[in-house]
Order: structure tokens, then C-alpha cells, then sequence
């Protein structure tokens, strides 16, 4: 299984912090692990050029391949940067943008059409957790966001519990490890045995202290990272950490 580790600029980042990618690109020049760094649009192009021994994804995409959208971006777009992977459907989209299930669905259907290593998010947020409603929250989320898409070669699927991310917060390894082992049989029942290759990725609040805990999860293959990755600091003993589990 790949090992994976995303991350997520969000909002943040200027052409100064560029560096931060060239000095992860020199410092795991040969590394196993599949590292990606999404940053703003406004960078992508620069980080492209840059980026040796990193992948570089974009945070969000449009549906539609061309057309009058302004301010949008296309898979198409992405493709022509020499762009590799996308983040679909993060929290921050669903909840301050308004994007449902179906939103998603096509979104994640023209990345993976347009051969784009996918990340598709799900999670659930505190009081969805405190009703107890985590398991049928995510199993929704799946059913809903990956309707009527059926090559899964390129996603990625990335659990995010809102309640943890940018909090400081991560749920008992026990419940990563309970909701991990869930995602993966109902992938592999939805979809086939062809899921039990999906790589399966931790989000929220990894940080390099936590990490090497949670990466010894069963069917956690890796971390989607937010406001670490910004920092070779603190984004490279996560990668580490990582590095250093078994196969």
C-alpha cells in the first residue's frame, strides 16, 4: 500500500514560502513516501517548476472542463500546469461554501476523468460525533460524493473529523482505528476488492509529536496535514514519522 502524505496550504502562502517546498524537495530527495503539497492557486504554477521530488495538487476544482465560470479553475487547467493530485470536498468547502454530496460527486468524476490523483474528503462534525452518528455521516458521505464513479485507481480518501482540525484536537487512536477499519469494508463492499487498494489518509491536527501514534494504525496509509505543512519544520518530522513505520 502507497504512503502517503498530503498537504494542505488552504489560504496561505506567498512566493516566499516556496522555499519551504524546495527544502522539502531536497530533504526527502529519496524518500518512498508519495509527499504532495497543495498550495493556492496563485502559486501552482511556480510550485510546479519548482517541485523535484514533490508532487504539487490543487486545493479545489471546477466541474466543468471550460466554459463562463469566472474565477473558477478546470481539471483541464490543472493538467496543462503539470498539476498531479486535487483535494475534493474538504470540510471547509462543504460547510463555508455550500457544497453538498453531489457537488462533490462530479467534482471527484472530472478529476479522476482527467487521470488527477483524487482526495476526497469526509468527516463529521462535533455534534454529528456527540449523537453518535459518525459511521452513518461517513457512510453517506461515500455513497453520496462517489456516485457514479467506478475507476477508483486514483482516489484517495481522507478522514477528517471537523471537530480536529485546527483544534489541537485528534480522536483516541482506538476510534481513528474503528472508523478507518469501517471506511475500508464499506469501500470494498460498495465498490469491490479493487478498494482494498484506495489508500486511506488521517486528517486533523497531525502534528510530529502525534503522528508516529497514528501512523501505526491499521489502514491509515498516511496524513492529510493543514497549517504543519506549511512549515519544512514542522512538515518534515511528519513525513518522518512516516518513514519510520513498517510496510
Amino acid at each position: 500500500m502507497r504512503k502517503i502524505i498530503a498537504g494542505n496550504w488552504k489560504m496561505n502562502g506567498k512566493l516566499e514560502n516556496l522555499l519551504e517546498i524546495k527544502k522539502i524537495s531536497n530533504e526527502f530527495a529519496r524518500s518512498k513516501i508519495e509527499i504532495i503539497i497543495c498550495p493556492p492557486f496563485t502559486l501552482l504554477s511556480a510550485a510546479s517548476e519548482l517541485a523535484k521530488n514533490v508532487y504539487i495538487g490543487a486545493q479545489n476544482l471546477h466541474p466543468e472542463n471550460e466554459g463562463a465560470f469566472t474565477g473558477e479553475i478546470s481539471a483541464n487547467m490543472l493538467v496543462d500546469l503539470g498539476i498531479t493530485h486535487s483535494i475534493i470536498g474538504h470540510s471547509e468547502r462543504r460547510n463555508k461554501h455550500n457544497e453538498t454530496n453531489e457537488i462533490v460527486a462530479r467534482k471527484v468524476k472530472i478529476s479522476l476523468e482527467k487521470k488527477l490523483q483524487t482526495i476526497i474528503c469526509i468527516g463529521e462534525t462535533e455534534l454529528q460525533r456527540k449523537e453518535n452518528s459518525t459511521l452513518e455521516i461517513l457512510e453517506q458521505q461515500l455513497l453520496d460524493s462517489l456516485a457514479n464513479n467506478t475507476n477508483f485507481e486514483k482516489l484517495i480518501v481522507a478522514y477528517e473529523p471537523i471537530w480536529a482540525i485546527g483544534t489541537g484536537l485528534i480522536p483516541e487512536v482506538s476510534e481513528i482505528s474503528k472508523i478507518h477499519d469501517f471506511i475500508r469494508v464499506r469501500l470494498v463492499e460498495l465498490y469491490g476488492s479493487n478498494a482494498s487498494n484506495i489508500p486511506l489518509l488521517y486528517g486533523g491536527s497531525v502534528n510530529g509529536s502525534n503522528a508516529p501514534e497514528i501512523f501505526n494504525v491499521n489502514n491509515v496509509n498516511g496524513a492529510l496535514v493543514g497549517g504543519a505543512s506549511l512549515s519544512f519544520e514542522k512538515f518534515a518530522p511528519i513525513i518522518r514519522a512516516i518513514e519510520n513505520t513498517s510496510p
